[in-house]
């Protein structure tokens, strides 16, 4: 891996730390993000979202198909299978917040804040 996309592995991994952190809701940056692994599990992924092992993937245009499916017919959640592969779940960070905020992971200022951003 470049020097260029490890950098930019991480401006993702950072952002999504500070995003759910500014929520007050337990975010924290795995060391060496996953590259250590072998030594404990709990240093595998990339993220330790509120007891969730996370892991981010950046690409310039990688990704260019998956937001044309939700935006198809303006998905909440996108389901995928390959074949004999299980499926994976994809879901838009503000569908995420939502999904916190009914888990009881954002305080009551942050759930009040979300009803009237939805009203």
């Amino acid at each position: 891996m470049t020097r260029g996309n490890k950098r930019r592995g991480y401006v993702l991994e950072k952002e999504v730390q500070d995003f759910w952190q500014n929520l007050d809701v337990p975010c924290q940056r795995i060391l060496g993000s996953g590259a250590f692994k072998n030594y404990s599990p709990d240093l595998a992924g990339d993220l330790n979202l509120n007891g969730l092992l996370v892991e981010c993937k950046r690409r310039k245009d990688g990704f260019r198909e998956l937001y044309k499916w939700f935006a198809q017919d303006e998905a909440d959640i996108l389901v995928l299978r390959a074949d004999r592969q299980p499926r994976l779940y994809v879901i838009p960070e503000q569908q995420m917040v939502q999904f916190a905020s009914q888990m009881g992971w954002l305080n009551s200022t942050e759930k009040e804040k979300e009803q009237s951003d939805d009203a």
